[in-house]
C-alpha cells in the first residue's frame, strides 16, 4: 500500500526553476495560498488581536458582537466574532484617541462612511454632539440599516445622513440646511483613494475652512498585481485605478526607502492646510496594510 506522499510525490517531475511557485508546480504542500488565502487572512486577526490583546478586547467590547452580514471572521476564544474591519476599527480609534484630544462634544463629518463601521466606533468612544455621514443616497440606505441595529436610538439620532446627491458642494451648504458654521473633525478613511482626484480635492477645499482637524487614512501608493495577489503575474495596474486618488506613484510596497519617500508625498497632498503656517501633523503606517497611512491635520491657525 502507497503511503500519502509516496502516491502524492509519484511521477512528479521537479524543475529548480519553478517547483516552489505555489500555484502549478508545488508538490510540497497540498494546498496554495491562491486558494486558500482566507486562511492568511484570518491568520493576520488572529496575529493582530494578540499583539494587541487587552485593549483590543476592550475594544471589542464596546463595539458590536453581532457579526452582521456575515463577513470573515474568527471566533476568538469562543466568544467574540473578530473580523479585519474591525482590526482596521482598533487602529484608527487608538491613533485618534492618542492625537485628538478633547474634552468638549465634537461635531464630526465623515466623507464616504460605506455601512457605517468608523461611525459606530467613533460615536461609541468619542463625545459627539452630531455625526454628518456623507455619500451617495443608496450607499446611505445600507449605512442607516446597519448603525440602527449596532447603535443604541440616543448614538443613532446624532447622525445626520447626508445625500451627497443634494451636497454636490454647494456654497453654504452645511449653513444654510443645518445651520451649523464649522465641524470640529472631518474624518476619511479608505475612499479617497478610490476616487477621482478632483473631487478629493473639491472636498480638501471645501472642507479646510470649516474644519481644524483632518483624519484621513488612505493608500500612499499604487502597487504592482505580482507583488500583493499574484507573483506570476505579468499584468500592469489597471489604467482606471491609476487615476483615482492623489497619489499615483507605483512602488514595491516592501521597500522602506520608498515607502519613507512616498509617505512625504502622501502627507503632502492630503495635507488640506498646505497653504498655512501653523500646521501640525500626526501621521502612522498602519500595522494590517502597511501600503495605507494614517494622518491627522491639523490647523492651529484657529
Amino acid at each position: 500500500m502507497k503511503l500519502f506522499w509516496d502516491k502524492y510525490s509519484s511521477g512528479r517531475k521537479f524543475n529548480l526553476n519553478n517547483f516552489r511557485n505555489t500555484k502549478k508546480h508545488n508538490i510540497f504542500a497540498n494546498w496554495s495560498p491562491y486558494q486558500r488565502g482566507l486562511t492568511f487572512h484570518n491568520f493576520l486577526i488572529n496575529y493582530f488581536v494578540n499583539q494587541n490583546k487587552l485593549p483590543f478586547i476592550k475594544f471589542k467590547k464596546n463595539i458590536n458582537n453581532l457579526n452582521i452580514g456575515n463577513p470573515p471572521h474568527i471566533l476568538f476564544n469562543e466568544k467574540y466574532y473578530i473580523t479585519y474591519d474591525d482590526c482596521l476599527s482598533f487602529e484608527e480609534i487608538f491613533f485618534l484617541k492618542r492625537n485628538f484630544k478633547t474634552k468638549k462634544k465634537i461635531n464630526v463629518i465623515e466623507i464616504g462612511p460605506g455601512y457605517g463601521r468608523t461611525a459606530e466606533s467613533v460615536l461609541k468612544n468619542f463625545n459627539v454632539s452630531l455625526y454628518y455621514c456623507v455619500d451617495y443616497k443608496n450607499i446611505l440606505d445600507l449605512t442607516k440599516k446597519y448603525l440602527r441595529k449596532v447603535l443604541s436610538k440616543k448614538l443613532f439620532n446624532k447622525i445626520i445622513f447626508c445625500e451627497f446627491e443634494n451636497f454636490n458642494f454647494k456654497k453654504n451648504f452645511f449653513k444654510n440646511t443645518y445651520n451649523l458654521d464649522k465641524f470640529d473633525l472631518l474624518i476619511n478613511s479608505d475612499s479617497f483613494h478610490e476616487i477621482e482626484p478632483n473631487i478629493v480635492r473639491k472636498y480638501l477645499n471645501f472642507f479646510s475652512p470649516i474644519c481644524n482637524y483632518f483624519f484621513i487614512k488612505n493608500a500612499i501608493a499604487k502597487y504592482k498585481p505580482r507583488d500583493l495577489i499574484d507573483h506570476l503575474s505579468k499584468k500592469n495596474i489597471p489604467k482606471y485605478n491609476k487615476k483615482l486618488g492623489l497619489c499615483f506613484e507605483t512602488i514595491n510596497i516592501f521597500n522602506i526607502g520608498k515607502i519613507k519617500t512616498q509617505s512625504r508625498v502622501y502627507l503632502k497632498r492630503y495635507n488640506p492646510f498646505k497653504h498655512k503656517r501653523n500646521i501640525k501633523v500626526y501621521s502612522m503606517l498602519s500595522k494590517l496594510y502597511p501600503s495605507c497611512m494614517l494622518a491627522l491635520f491639523v490647523n492651529k491657525n484657529k
